[in-house]
């Protein structure tokens, strides 16, 4: 079986083709909304967890081509925060990153009280929206 695609579906293709230097423009333009959208659903919980420090060090990475293809661009958390000792190195801090994880799976005492998925869904129309417009901008789409 032969499958042939038309004329202005290669025309598309050809446009694509500099998606080295597209996609990382795309997820920059997009990572504000991103970090908006953790810091809002962090800020929501009132516990000694989730304070203002914990959405402060809600920080967007650079920009990657990831090893199986496609881009990525990682929204986490990032710091220590004066607290209970968590390692060695750092025996009067504990990471940012380690208080969200307690925060999203809870802990022994603490009952998980989950906010990644709300955090992703609420942003990803808006995020979806400003990728297409660096598209439009770049005459791809």
């Amino acid at each position: 079986m032969d499958l042939v695609w038309s004329d202005e579906v290669t025309e598309q293709l050809t446009k694509l083709a500099d998606l080295d230097s597209i996609a990382p423009e795309m997820l920059k333009s997009a990572a504000p909304i991103a970090v908006d959208a953790l810091k809002q659903q962090v800020g929501k919980h009132k516990s000694n967890r989730a304070n203002k420090h914990l959405a402060d060090s809600v920080r967007a990475g650079k920009p990657k081509k990831r090893k199986r293809g496609g881009y990525g661009l990682d929204v986490s958390f990032s710091g220590y925060d004066s607290g209970h000792g968590s390692s060695p190195s750092y025996p009067n801090k504990v990471a940012q990153m380690q208080k969200a994880v307690a925060l999203e799976y809870g802990t022994a005492k603490e009952p998980a009280q989950p906010f990644l998925n709300r955090a992703a869904n609420s942003c990803e129309d808006a995020v979806s929206t400003v990728m297409q417009d660096v598209l439009r901008q770049r005459g791809k789409l």
